[in-house]
């Protein structure tokens, strides 16, 4: 692992050990810091997309989908898919 990595639009560098984000300016001492450690060959880590987040319902959420549907079914109305649901009732 480098001492700093590339960040998705390389305008800000992370600096590894402490997790600061450093913009690209030249006035800032990090910055200039990095640019030095570049001259004497330092090679930043490459960016890394993050993993996607896992988007599967919660327990809570599938309850509260299946509620919703017997209310549904009850008042003779059709059911609701769970993109729907997720659309009007879990913001």
């Amino acid at each position: 692992m480098a001492e700093y990595q590339l960040t998705v639009d390389n305008r800000v560098i992370l600096r590894t050990e402490d997790s600061v984000r450093i913009p690209d300016d030249p006035a800032n001492r990090d910055y200039a810091e990095y640019l030095a450690w570049v001259e004497d060959g330092g090679v930043p880590d490459p960016y890394v997309e993050p993993e996607p987040p896992d988007t599967s319902p919660t327990v809570e959420q599938e309850i509260a989908f299946d509620h919703e549907n017997r209310i549904l079914a009850l008042e003779g109305k059709p059911p609701l898919t769970f993109e729907d649901f997720a659309e009007d009732r879990l913001r």
